[in-house]
């Protein structure tokens, strides 16, 4: 019999990984995998990618490869390929100014400038099919002349772009050719306005950047030519077009921290919702007068609020939770900016909670959406606490148990999840935890400082295993981090 195989399955059938051996599927070269240092599946005699993993979509950093006089590729800090062509989206042109200094002082080249970007397609060292090089926007970084790569012609400081095509050409090692599809290109053209929800500083590591959340194009009747206009509850701003990262599949837009401050250093992120009258309380009367069937009011249970309507229960398959997800309009700083775009988009004549009433009660499209937004911010954080209430009381083996649904006083102001026993227990999620010296880092969700509330006991949950604590002689580091000084008992 004879079977016909394609040559990437033979080049597939010709790649070994054996016994913490690897053999080169183009040359034949081996090596043991521990002896590939930072790039063990890069063959070093002819540079071939031995790993079948594609990175394609996946967020990498890229360099030229003074030794190799090519493009290596990393990601997660680990070399994954070289290439004398890669295409990236999303780029941020990055310059190490340590590295750059030292070039400086001591006239040595080193690995300090990087472009980083979401791999979208590549060609390997050795490449014998290049595309031409582009003359539009070529940006090129040279440590002697500039602080960060610049673009050719006008020398002007280039931190971003949508999209770039990495050319490896013998007259020009390292060329950088901006490219802006056609698709975004119409859409860049078409709006040099927009709104946005919310705007938010995301940090970590070197990465420093601005990101206006949920942007819509509006009609801009004045256009500034090379500008975008960006307005929201947040603040109204407008940048050069080239400065920004203006993603129309995640619906946000990002700006460099650097760039951003330098052009608003005085920036105070203000609620522009409160001076029309967007506030918790005034929500809360609107939901109100919009659902009086449906309002409750304050019982020795529960707090006043919804009940019966856009309930969790609906959300989960659970009846008995009615309590509604618009009670938790009142405290999310997203619902009041999208009423407040609503609220201009509709220019009303009457005060602002006559007009929300009427917009609860009418516009039901609207409060699904709203609803949506909601039920997306603390579904995960619901959910969790549920799972983790189920896995505590699974562990205690109990049954003189009070459990205190949402809406209920004792879960909104208490802080109180469940009484076992007559001791009032507030329970978390346990992610993770470690312990030093009799200290405790507990990993965890949506934790806050239960001090100042009736709790006499905070548990840690998941499904082997139980932490609990007095509530005392902790410190609240962040949501998900809390460090206890004292010994809890621990449930397995």
């Amino acid at each position: 019999m004879k079977i016909v195989i394609t040559e990437n399955q033979k080049k597939k059938l010709l790649e070994k990984i054996s016994n913490q051996e690897v053999i080169c599927d183009n040359c034949g070269w081996s090596w043991d995998l521990s002896d590939g240092g930072d790039d063990p599946y890069i063959c070093h005699k002819c540079g071939n990618n031995n790993s079948d993993e594609d990175y394609r979509g996946k967020r990498v950093m890229v360099y030229y490869n003074l030794h190799k006089h090519t493009f290596s590729v990393t990601y997660k800090s680990k070399v994954i390929l070289h290439a004398d062509y890669v295409k990236l989206r999303d780029v941020e042109f990055r310059v190490r100014q340590g590295g750059k200094e030292k070039v400086r002082d001591e006239k040595r080249k080193n690995v300090h400038a990087f472009v980083i970007g979401d791999l979208v397609d590549y060609c390997e060292f050795p490449c014998n099919n290049l595309p031409e090089e582009s003359s539009n926007k070529i940006v090129t970084y040279d440590p002697y002349k500039y602080d960060s790569f610049v673009y050719k012609d006008s020398k002007e400081p280039v931190y971003t772009a949508k999209e770039v095509d990495m050319i490896n050409h013998r007259n020009k090692l390292f060329v950088i050719s901006e490219v802006v599809s056609n698709v975004i290109r119409e859409s860049i053209e078409e709006h040099s306005k927009y709104t946005y929800v919310t705007l938010g500083l995301f940090e970590k590591g070197t990465t420093k950047r601005y990101y206006f959340n949920s942007v819509l194009p509006v009609n801009d009747p004045n256009p500034v030519e090379g500008k975008v206009k960006i307005e929201g509850a947040s603040g109204d701003f407008i940048f050069n077009r080239r400065d920004l990262i203006i993603n129309s599949e995640r619906n946000t837009i990002a700006i460099n921290k650097e760039t951003f401050e330098q052009e608003y250093p005085k920036y105070k992120q203000i609620k522009k919702t409160e001076e029309i009258g967007v506030t918790s309380k005034n929500i809360r009367t609107a939901l109100e007068k919009a659902f009086p069937r449906h309002w409750k009011g304050e019982t020795p249970v529960f707090t006043p609020g919804l009940r019966g309507i856009y309930t969790i229960g609906s959300k989960i398959n659970d009846p008995r939770e009615d309590w509604s997800i618009m009670n938790f309009f009142d405290t999310k700083d997203e619902i009041h900016n999208l009423i407040y775009l609503k609220y201009f988009d509709d220019t009303p004549e009457v005060d602002v909670v006559s007009w929300m009433t009427n917009l609860f009660k009418k516009d039901k499209e609207f409060v699904k959406t709203l609803v949506d937004r909601q039920w997306k911010s603390i579904e995960k954080g619901f959910k969790l606490e549920k799972d983790s209430v189920n896995n505590f009381l699974n562990k205690l083996k109990t049954t003189n148990v009070v459990y205190f649904p949402f809406g209920s006083k004792m879960d909104r102001w208490g802080g109180i999840d469940v009484i076992i026993d007559g001791v009032s227990y507030q329970i978390k999620p346990l992610t993770s935890y470690s312990e030093e010296n009799g200290v405790f880092k507990i990993n965890t969700y949506g934790m806050r400082d239960y001090t100042g509330k009736k709790v006499d006991k905070i548990a840690f949950a998941k499904n082997d295993e139980i932490l609990i604590f007095d509530n005392k002689n902790y410190k609240v580091v962040s949501k998900t981090l809390a460090i206890f000084n004292e010994m809890p008992k621990i449930l397995k």
